[in-house]
């Protein structure tokens, strides 16, 4: 398929969200169409401020990724360590380290809300550039939680349902006053934890 020049996000709710995508060809990668779309999917990326985004978000059902944060969406998450901009084709996990840690994390997907998420610490991932050539990285920390969180959308996964407790969840527009919040609500981390950084517990 080949995406129009500006596509919406699909919110929440749409079946797309809840699927999981086929892989790519190595040969498809290499098409005009493709490279269109990789093209699109980053621009549209950095017109929401996003730091991650999956192509089942711009109604693209296939398996691509693309994360990075621009200086625009520095403004965000300040706190935030530099993530260059990349695409992954076809990303496989390939090894999760038994240490947890936790974030606020949100989604373009899913406006006006974010949630105190658990996932591995770090995590290494082997996939395909944009060229189709084989990549793989080493991410931990931040860098590491944008990239599962992406992966998931692949998989049909919202980081809503890595929420295990509704109290975890919150608008968004909560974290302007985070530093007023009651003490330890909803958790002692959560608490003192802004976005863009994590913490090692709950």
């Amino acid at each position: 398929m080949r995406l129009p020049d500006s596509p919406d996000l699909v919110i929440m709710g749409d079946p797309l969200l809840f699927q999981q995508h086929q892989q790519v060809s190595v040969d498809e990668i290499r098409t005009d169409d493709f490279q269109h779309n990789l093209k699109i999917l980053m621009e549209r990326q950095l017109e929401a401020n996003g730091i991650g985004i999956a192509a089942p978000q711009i109604g693209w059902g296939a398996r691509v990724l693309c994360i990075g944060i621009s200086e625009e969406a520095k403004d965000r998450y300040p706190s935030a360590p530099d993530i260059p901009q990349s695409f992954w084709i076809n990303p496989q996990v390939i090894e999760v380290s038994r240490e947890t840690c936790w974030t606020w994390e949100g989604c373009l997907s899913v406006p006006g809300i974010r949630g105190w998420v658990n996932r591995p610490a770090s995590v290494k991932v082997r996939g395909f550039d944009d060229q189709g050539a084989t990549i793989e990285a080493s991410l931990s920390g931040f860098a590491a939680r944008v990239m599962l969180h992406e992966i998931d959308h692949l998989d049909g996964i919202l980081f809503t349902g890595r929420i295990d407790d509704a109290k975890l969840m919150i608008p968004n527009v909560s974290m302007e006053t985070q530093s007023s919040w009651p003490e330890n609500w909803p958790t002692e981390n959560a608490r003192i934890t802004p976005p863009g950084t994590i913490a090692k517990d709950r």
